[in-house]
């Protein structure tokens, strides 16, 4: 999966502290050579993890996000990314634990 920084209040990602380098760290390994993510009625394929870096963990965001022509594609989509909490990666609007594929 294609790995995108973003700036936040942070430019580098040595700016950021401790805990936020770890959970950074952390994402890139679970989406290391997935593709998409899947939720009990959805799967997204062609995703970029997308970082906007803050100063800590509360300010930076971590997010598994579709291409834009599988949104376009599907009108009822429910769940349109995925963000990365506490180890793992949570559907942004049904709150279920993704499946990464």
């Amino acid at each position: 999966m294609e790995v995108i920084f973003l700036q936040g209040s942070r430019k580098h990602i040595s700016e950021t502290n401790f805990e936020a380098r770890e959970a950074i760290q952390k994402a890139m390994e679970l989406v290391e050579n997935k593709r998409g993510f899947r939720t009990c009625t959805e799967t997204w394929w062609d995703c970029k993890l997308v970082i906007t870096l803050g100063h800590n963990i509360y300010t930076t965001s971590i997010q598994i996000e579709p291409d834009a022509k599988w949104k376009r594609r599907w009108s009822n989509w429910h769940n349109g990314h995925a963000y990365y909490c506490n180890g793992v990666f949570w559907a942004n609007r049904s709150m279920f634990r993704v499946e990464l594929i």
